[in-house]
């Protein structure tokens, strides 16, 4: 997963993660609508395939993404990897950072989705103490090694139990 930032305007919504960036990279124009109207915390590609952490991107200020479709198209092939048919004069987009893999920390919402649940179960769940977390300022995070070990632990009991 990366996380894309852009220095575009304003947004009331700051975050938006999209799923199945394969296939919005091949549909950068209506991913450009849906961020520039949706409101929603997600957007999973019409497939309904499970989530794959390399197919998982945080955009903020999705709006202005979606006001700069070729922007959009532009930081999706850099994402993917895929040439962007992209008009003579434009720049690639800037602000793409490491993939998950080289993150330490997730936030509550991409935990959720890793593990296959709702966001709130998983607020829930960190409440709770079911999955670790951390507090910086306001944000809660899900520390990248403390989720494998949970996943791990519980691999190993059920493996135990059968």
């Amino acid at each position: 997963m990366l996380h894309i930032e852009t220095g575009y305007g304003m947004a009331t919504q700051t975050e938006v993660t999209v799923i199945g960036i394969g296939y919005w990279a091949e549909h950068s124009e209506q991913l450009a609508q849906l961020l520039a109207s949706s409101r929603a915390p997600a957007i999973s590609d019409p497939s309904g395939q499970p989530a794959q952490p390399d197919e998982i991107v945080v955009f903020t200020r999705p709006q202005s993404w979606g006001e700069n479709p070729r922007e959009l198209a532009d930081a999706l092939a850099t994402v993917t990897g895929m040439t962007a048919d992209v008009v003579a004069g434009s720049t690639m987009a800037a602000g793409a950072v490491a993939p998950v893999e080289d993150r330490l920390v997730f936030t509550v919402e991409e935990a959720a989705q890793l593990l296959g649940i709702s966001r709130s179960f998983a607020y829930e769940a960190v409440q709770r103490g079911d999955i670790p977390s951390m507090r910086i300022g306001r944000r809660i995070l899900v520390p990248k090694a403390a989720l494998r070990r949970l996943l791990e632990s519980s691999q190993s009991e059920n493996l135990d139990e059968h």
